[in-house]
């Protein structure tokens, strides 16, 4: 069958499309439009081999298998089949090379597609590029451009491919962008030292301050609350000094112990 299909490694794309691009890899800091990137695509991939697009399939991974919101939006897409591996605690990827092997035997087995264009690169999936290879379909291994003298694709697998295609960064901006990153609330001013322990010394001058007025309207003044000089810790204390008891009070004939009920 004279058509072609397009099997996207999501993990790759992101990565190595967000250190052209985006100047990182980190998936947050990249934004990507999914349209824009089937659009890109599709017309790549039949330019390259002159025969229609079956569909692209897209390779990515999801917590607990819950598709996130841009999942969704690229599964809803026409010509679009998602296919999500796990995503481990580290957010790596695992079971998406399975996958992308499943597909690509299952279309050149069944003689759906005479070409595939593979954007990835691991080694994992070169036993799968030499499999189709023998079923009659040629393999175009398309990657982006990495940082001077370094690579970001297998060897093993460049070499097994028939074609090896690079993006560049002009390639790629076509549909990838830098994100914003988010708003951070600012900081509250700090409170200056000499403010704090100034408040504090007035707080307790005025709370100390309304002690005897109370104690006046009730008719008198209780000794054990008079103010006291504030220390420069701004703590405060009370008189421990109390009126001596009064004599046969507490003891005599006259105590209220020793008579008699």
């Amino acid at each position: 069958m004279d058509r072609c299909a397009v099997f996207v490694d999501a993990g790759y794309l992101y990565a190595e499309g967000g250190k052209l691009c985006c100047g990182s890899a980190t998936r947050d800091r990249v934004r990507l439009s999914p349209s824009d990137a089937r659009d890109f695509l599709t017309e790549l991939a039949f330019r390259a081999s002159g025969v229609p697009v079956l569909r692209i399939y897209w390779y990515d991974g999801a917590r607990d298998g819950i598709p996130t919101t841009e999942q969704q939006i690229i599964a809803a897409l026409s010509n679009v089949k998602l296919r999500l591996g796990r995503l481990n605690v580290r957010r790596q990827q695992k079971g998406v090379d399975a996958l992308i092997y499943r597909d690509l035997m299952t279309l050149a087995r069944e003689r759906a597609i005479s070409d595939a264009f593979l954007i990835a690169g691991d080694e994992d999936l070169r036993e799968g590029v030499r499999a189709a290879q023998d079923m009659g379909v040629r393999v175009t291994l398309i990657g982006i451009e990495p940082k001077k003298g370094t690579r970001n694709q297998s060897r093993e697998l460049a070499s097994e491919a028939d074609e090896v295609v690079k993006l560049g960064r002009t390639d790629l901006e076509g549909f990838m962008s830098p994100r914003d990153p988010a708003p951070t609330q600012p900081s509250a001013a700090p409170i200056p030292s000499d403010g704090v322990a100034e408040a504090a010394h007035k707080h307790a001058d005025e709370w100390l301050a309304r002690i005897p007025a109370r104690h006046a309207r009730a008719g008198g003044t209780c000794m054990s609350c008079r103010p006291t000089r504030l220390t420069e810790s701004a703590s405060f204390r009370t008189d421990s000094q109390v009126d001596p008891p009064r004599p046969g009070l507490l003891a005599g004939s006259g105590s209220a112990f020793n008579k008699k009920h």
